[in-house]
């Protein structure tokens, strides 16, 4: 049958129809819960982002893996933060860059160190949802290149989950300056990025893409869609030279953000 289907349908039919039937499950079973959300916001818990932008930044609609993803990141930050705090100083200003719709915010915004959370997106859609529907935290578009709207040494903390995981070099320098210059004396940057072991998520690498990352440990790789589409992976040895330049290493966890990307600390 699948050979069929591939004989009669063009690819522009083909992917939305298989990705149709993998997202249909998610949609049955959370019709309800995403209605009550739609209706009243539940009590004791912030709402769920509709179905539409749990897919721009999981890759499936499914409220678990939303809810669950975003658990673990917020855990995986803290522990990260624990790691490369100085000790007896206070962080209480946090940055959550490449928010969304608050997957990982409503989890920062209940840890004692945060007394106060931003959360900047190029995703005006995401961040009016978070604005409207998150209690806590004060959320704001920002453009595709830099600066943010804040002044210099404005933060204690700046988190980029999922961020320089699809930045080609260019961006990615020219982000980690504009996160230097928001981030106090001593502040810190938490981020994760794509072990060069993850090339398995894209099969469409050439061998010259491979080598390159072998050589350099760096590659971007566009994905022909969206943002998140894109993907960017780095070695620790280039992290270390490049993200070097602009900030001290504290911390390297190999596949320390839920389990699967590389997590890192670092002091400006």
């Amino acid at each position: 049958m699948r050979k069929l289907l591939r004989r009669l349908l063009p690819p522009r039919v083909r992917r939305p129809l298989a990705r149709a039937l993998r997202e249909a499950p998610h949609r049955i079973r959370d019709f309800l819960p995403d209605l009550f959300d739609a209706i009243r916001s539940p009590r004791g818990r912030p709402p769920v982002p509709p179905a539409r932008l749990r897919f721009r930044v999981s890759g499936t609609s499914s409220r678990r893996v939303f809810l669950d993803v975003g658990r673990s990141a917020a855990a995986d930050i803290l522990r990260g933060f624990e790691a490369g705090r100085a000790s007896g100083r206070d962080y209480p200003r946090w940055l959550d860059f490449g928010c969304g719709s608050g997957r990982i915010s409503h989890y920062l915004v209940g840890l004692p160190a945060v007394r106060e959370l931003h959360g900047t997106d190029v995703d005006a859609d995401a961040i009016a949802w978070a604005a409207r529907n998150l209690r806590e935290g004060r959320y704001s578009i920002n453009a595709s290149k830099p600066p943010l709207e804040f002044p210099s040494s404005h933060f204690d903390v700046v988190v980029a989950g999922s961020v320089f995981t699809h930045l080609d070099e260019e961006p990615q320098r020219a982000w980690l300056a504009e996160v230097a210059r928001l981030l106090r004396p001593g502040g810190l940057l938490i981020a994760c990025t794509h072990s060069p072991n993850l090339t398995f998520m894209r099969p469409d690498l050439t061998q010259s893409q491979h080598t390159a990352l072998a050589g350099c440990g760096f590659l971007f790789a566009p994905g022909g869609g969206a943002f998140n589409d894109d993907g960017a992976f780095h070695s620790r040895q280039y992290l270390e030279r490049e993200w070097g330049k602009v900030f001290r290493p504290c911390l390297f966890e190999e596949y320390g953000y839920c389990r699967f990307q590389d997590l890192s600390v670092w002091e400006v």
